[in-house]
């Protein structure tokens, strides 16, 4: 039975190698095939190209001789040079007996020359015979341009051929060595996939896995999990202590990626690192993490997974809303105390000084400071009745037939006092009668804060035009002054809250009213644009 064996695997043996020696000489055989049919194409485009030069070199010569043949006819004792040589009818030569046996012409080439006899015919009466040699023109140069580019680009296909049979030849050798890697180790063996692999390698990896995935999937606890992780819509991944990706949601591939490996968080160091060290010390633990590329804040949290040895579950809750709106409360906070430290302190000190210093104090500074106080006091006021607005919850707004040209002319009727002070020259343009239906005093609030915007950025004796008008059903308000206008930068930020350009614009004002303006038009579902020129002033473009 050991004597079978043995001959059945020299047997096998011997048919391996007499099959690898007749592909061997198949594939030689086909290399000679196409090496000899390249050479002999090359030797024909060569032939074409002599025998091409040849034609129009032999044109080019009967035009001359019959050229000649026509001088003869007009003056028979013109005299020519040494390479035209006039044949009398006698000649008794190949070329001449050619042209009487019935030849048009007759053509002589050696290595060198080429020779042409035409017959010279006057009143249909043979005369002589015309013969004309010249050299033949050299095609040394192309053909051997020709054999260089031939030969190079048949050198080169032999290299291209050896580099292809050497990628196949490892890929077939890379190849049996992951099947063998399967065959042999289906549930440990890392499929790792790089950049470089192919279609197969890659097909052969997922084979892997996929033996992998099915028989860690065998045991209920494993697979009730997988299935489990699928119903959440946040992000869900389980991994182990190599690093490796084991399975993860539908969520996760969408916000991040399809992939097994932890190098996905790469770019994200901080998270890396956290869970890497979980994989050294496992534990539960949470924290949160920001996501710059995706510009995102996730709340990360890691527990051992006790029904699945070395596993650990990983949840990712998108806190980025919370984050937002935790970051915007505590700066509106710190804004607020900082701009009502500002008046209260002035208030403070002035109010100080008129208890404690009345008697040495003169009418005429006790009377500024008393202005100073109602100024601040002013100031105050409206800062807590615009950070009362900014801060009021949307709720429903109660809407009224309200007409725009009159809601301006109501306002511009309280800023009559500034506008006379500065010598502001306000031009409006408007149709009148513009009704629509809007909330009074939210529409008060966004025309109010637009005109005295203009009003404090425009300078002494300094332009405002206004302009109302109605198209198709949008309502269209706008705002223009000649003030210093904004910058790229400033424009982008003039309607975040406490926000101000610098120390010369809105100096007395809350840094609230143009956020106050956008906050209103969201609410009543209006927009607003704005175009500025820096030196020459801006506008502001409010459509209903």
């Amino acid at each position: 039975m050991t004597t079978d064996l043995s001959k059945q695997k020299e047997d096998l043996g011997i048919s391996s190698l007499k099959t690898k020696q007749l592909k061997r000489k198949f594939k030689i055989s086909k290399l000679l095939i196409f090496s000899g049919v390249y050479i002999l194409t090359t030797a024909v485009v060569i032939i074409f190209l002599n025998q091409h030069t040849t034609a129009i070199d032999t044109d080019n010569l009967m035009v001359r001789a019959y050229a000649v043949s026509d001088i003869l006819k007009k003056n028979p004792d013109t005299k020519f040079d040494e390479s035209v040589i006039v044949l009398p009818t006698t000649t008794d030569s190949k070329a001449v007996d050619n042209i009487k046996n019935g030849a048009r012409f007759t053509r002589t080439l050696t290595k060198t020359n080429l020779t042409i006899t035409v017959p010279n015919y006057q009143e249909a009466v043979l005369k002589n015979y015309v013969q004309i040699t010249r050299q033949r023109s050299s095609d040394n140069a192309v053909n051997t341009i020709i054999i260089i580019f031939a030969a190079s680009i048949y050198l080169i296909w032999i290299f291209q051929l050896y580099k292809s049979a050497k990628k196949l030849h490892q890929f077939e050798i890379d190849t049996i060595a992951k099947i063998k890697n399967i065959r042999r180790s289906p549930l440990t063996q890392s499929y790792l996939i790089s950049e470089n692999d192919d279609k197969v390698t890659t097909a052969l990896n997922h084979l892997g896995e996929t033996i992998q995935h099915q028989a860690e999937s065998s045991t209920p606890a494993k697979k009730n999990l997988y299935e489990f992780i699928e119903l959440f819509e946040f992000p869900i991944f389980i991994y182990d202590i190599k690093g490796t990706i084991r399975r993860s949601n539908a969520s996760f591939k969408n916000e991040f990626a399809d992939t097994k490996n932890l190098d996905i968080f790469s770019p994200y160091s901080d998270v890396l690192q956290f869970l890497v060290n979980k994989m050294l010390k496992p534990g539960q633990q949470e924290r949160t993490f920001y996501f710059e590329h995706i510009n995102a804040y996730y709340t990360v949290n890691v527990r051992p997974i006790q029904a699945l040895d070395h596993r650990l579950m990983v949840t990712m809750i998108d806190v980025t809303t919370y984050k937002a709106t935790t970051l915007a409360h505590n700066d509106f906070i710190a804004n607020v105390s900082h701009d009502l430290k500002t008046p209260l302190a002035a208030i403070a000190g002035f109010a100080d000084i008129l208890a404690n210093d009345q008697e040495k104090l003169a009418p005429d500074a006790a009377k500024k400071f008393a202005k100073h106080i109602v100024k601040e006091t002013r100031r105050l006021s409206k800062l807590v009745a615009d950070t009362l607005e900014m801060t009021r919850q949307p709720k429903h707004l109660k809407k009224i037939k309200l007409d725009l040209a009159g809601q301006i002319d109501d306002v511009l009727t309280n800023f009559e006092l500034p506008i006379i002070e500065k010598r502001l020259l306000v031009t409006r343009q408007y149709q009148p009668k513009l009704y629509f239906k809007s909330n009074e005093k939210h529409l008060y609030a966004i025309l109010k804060n637009l005109i005295e915007n203009a009003i404090n950025y425009t300078p002494d004796g300094g332009k405002i035009f206004i302009a109302a008008s109605k198209q198709s059903d949008t309502l269209i308000f706008s705002i223009s002054d000649n003030g210093p206008g904004l910058t790229a930068i400033e424009e982008s930020r003039i309607f975040e809250r406490f926000y101000r350009a610098d120390d010369t614009r809105d100096s007395e004002g809350t840094g609230l009213g143009l956020a106050i303006v956008k906050k209103n038009l969201a609410e009543l579902g209006g927009h607003i644009d704005v175009v500025s020129v820096l030196g020459k002033g801006t506008t502001f473009t409010v459509t209903f």
